[in-house]
């Protein structure tokens, strides 16, 4: 879907009305003149309809640059499965975008590289396969003092970085928990000790508790 077609959708009008406000926004003229002056190339928006449609546009446009920066990337490391572009042109949020990424994003060599390199790797799957084997025993033909794997612990260790970086690099989980705490999750303020009198100002949050999802701007920044 273009972005004319989404904005239209979103704010519930014509996408003939939104092209044209983004001729206008595009052109150079501020909201408040386009809400003024030109209600009929727009066919009547109003100042907050135009207001959300500028930030639309800006998030939207932003969003398909980094796509495209983020497929290029991929594309160049010849790692771009036909599964991966269709999840990464669906993405309609930054936040999902930059999660699909995180896998293929450049970064310093990690722990779980340096255990991949150490063939470490196929411990890890097995691990992950079969949660009823000892983790011990199917470890210690990973030893490899040669490639620095000195014993079963830091062939364990190794795994453990291995899968440590998956867990956090997989987009569907850190969708899941990202819901699950805004849902359920819960701020719990306490003053520092000896802390009282510096904070006076904020006795109300001295030990505070309230939902993540239920708390307004102004509390935030006051916690």
């Amino acid at each position: 879907m273009d972005v004319i077609q989404r904005i239209a959708e979103e704010l519930s009008v014509n996408a003939i009305q939104v092209k044209a406000a983004v001729m206008l926004l595009d052109e150079g003229a501020t909201v408040p003149f386009i809400a003024r002056y030109r209600k009929e190339a727009t066919g009547g928006l109003d100042d907050t309809q135009l207001r959300n449609l500028e930030d639309r546009l800006g998030y939207l446009r932003e969003l398909n640059d980094r796509r495209e920066s983020i497929l290029a990337s991929i594309r160049s490391q010849d790692k771009l499965t036909p599964e991966l572009e269709a999840a990464i042109l669906a993405a309609d949020t930054k936040t999902l975008l930059e999660d699909l990424y995180l896998p293929y994003k450049p970064k310093r060599r990690t722990k779980a590289q340096i255990a991949r390199e150490a063939g470490l790797e196929p411990l890890a799957d097995a691990i992950l396969a079969d949660r009823t084997v000892i983790p011990e025993q199917i470890a210690a033909s990973y030893v490899n003092v040669e490639l620095g794997v000195a014993d079963v612990a830091a062939a364990l260790e190794g795994a453990r970085q291995i899968i440590m970086e998956r867990l956090s690099e997989d987009a569907e989980l850190l969708a899941e928990l990202r819901e699950t705490v805004w849902q359920k999750g819960l701020i719990h303020a306490t003053v520092a000790s000896g802390k009282e009198q510096e904070g006076i100002k904020f006795t109300d949050y001295f030990d505070y508790k309230e939902a993540i999802n239920k708390i307004p701007s102004h509390r935030a920044l006051a916690l």
